[in-house]
């Protein structure tokens, strides 16, 4: 089985210029909003990842036509700029936030995070919330201790400060390994989701899920072709 999940980073009110977005990892808030409407047009709709692991875990197929959307560090523009389009056009969404920081520290420091209130505003809205470590660190790179510590306390910290379960997980820079996965499990997690290297086949392990990151750079017929079930199938094809 294998779900689509778009994966954004920031959104910008204007296009995004490489000295405001030097890691190229942000779209404009017209490029959001254009693949929204088309896939609303295509016929595409939402699903909650938490349903979407359920089925995982029963074995249950899922509706044609369905996507998921997910934004990874939780700025705060997610919520100004990118809430509203969501609602307009009809589609749910999830946050993985980085608790232990205010600012994308590990970037270049300047862009605001969601806070306690603004998580609590965006969960409210009917959107999702997972983790993404206390503080964006390489988990594979660190030693048994400091990474399980990572994984524990920022879903400790997102339970306390929304007051809802946190089961969800996105590795920092979609890295992962056979420990790590093992520590997340020990976590609590029911799931976790990596990027593009990962297996075509979600069934195959629920702690390495994979999902297509969306570039500022691609096309909405990238997008569109990135929202397809087959991508993984011809991603892997042009990596031979």
């Amino acid at each position: 089985m294998y779900l689509p999940i778009l994966t954004y980073h920031r959104i910008l009110i204007k296009d995004p210029a490489p000295s405001v977005d030097p890691k190229r990892i942000a779209v404009s808030l017209s490029q959001f909003r254009s693949h929204l409407r088309w896939l609303k047009r295509l016929g595409y709709r939402s699903l909650r990842l938490v349903d979407y692991v359920r089925s995982l875990q029963r074995g249950e197929p899922i509706a044609e036509r369905s996507l998921a959307i997910t934004f990874d560090d939780g700025y705060e523009e997610v919520l100004s700029l990118g809430l509203p389009a969501l609602q307009e056009f009809g589609f749910s969404a999830a946050v993985f936030s980085v608790p232990g920081e205010e600012r994308n520290r590990w970037d270049n420091g300047n862009v605001r995070l969601m806070n306690q209130v603004e998580l609590r505003q965006w969960l409210d809205a009917g959107m999702e919330v997972g983790a993404h470590t206390l503080h964006h660190v390489h988990l594979t790179r660190m030693d048994r201790e400091s990474a399980k510590r990572e994984l524990a306390e920022s879903k400790q910290l997102l339970e306390q400060s929304t007051g809802r379960p946190v089961t969800l997980l996105a590795y920092p820079y979609g890295e992962t390994d056979d420990a790590v996965e093992t520590l997340a499990r020990e976590a609590g997690y029911q799931a976790a989701f990596s990027t593009d290297n990962a297996p075509p086949n979600h069934s195959r392990n629920l702690f390495r899920l994979r999902r297509p990151v969306v570039f500022p750079r691609n096309s909405l017929w990238e997008i569109l072709v990135k929202a397809q079930r087959w991508y993984p199938a011809y991603q892997d094809w042009k990596r031979r």
